[in-house]
């Protein structure tokens, strides 16, 4: 009788144990996936600042090399606003098909890596 109750004692110990285990597992999966996505957010952000720069100044340079290849410069910034609004109008058109999926098969990429 006693030793069943040990066996028992001794299950529910284990149990327990397990349990903790499983619970601080858990904790440092939600950190390590915390910390990944953090990474790569600040990834991104960094990434996405400098190429907003770079396009920003190349796009300056363009306009002006074109303006002056044209002999006014107000040419080369109204031909290089056009083409950045045609790429404003394409990206919208593809938002639904190509872009929104492939931002969320990135995220779901890095959750559960």
């Amino acid at each position: 009788m006693f030793e069943l109750k040990d066996k028992i004692e001794n299950v529910a110990e284990d149990i327990e144990e397990i349990a903790k285990n499983y619970y601080q597992l858990s904790v440092i999966n939600i950190v390590q996936k915390g910390s990944k996505l953090g990474a790569s957010f600040l990834i991104v952000s960094l990434v996405t600042a400098l190429a907003f720069f770079s396009f920003l100044f190349i796009g300056f340079g363009v306009s002006w090399w074109i303006g002056n290849a044209l002999g006014n410069p107000m040419w080369g910034f109204l031909i290089v606003a056009g083409f950045l609004i045609l790429l404003l109008l394409l990206i919208l058109a593809l938002k639904k098909k190509v872009i929104m999926p492939l931002i969320r098969n990135l995220i779901i990429k890095n959750l559960y890596d």
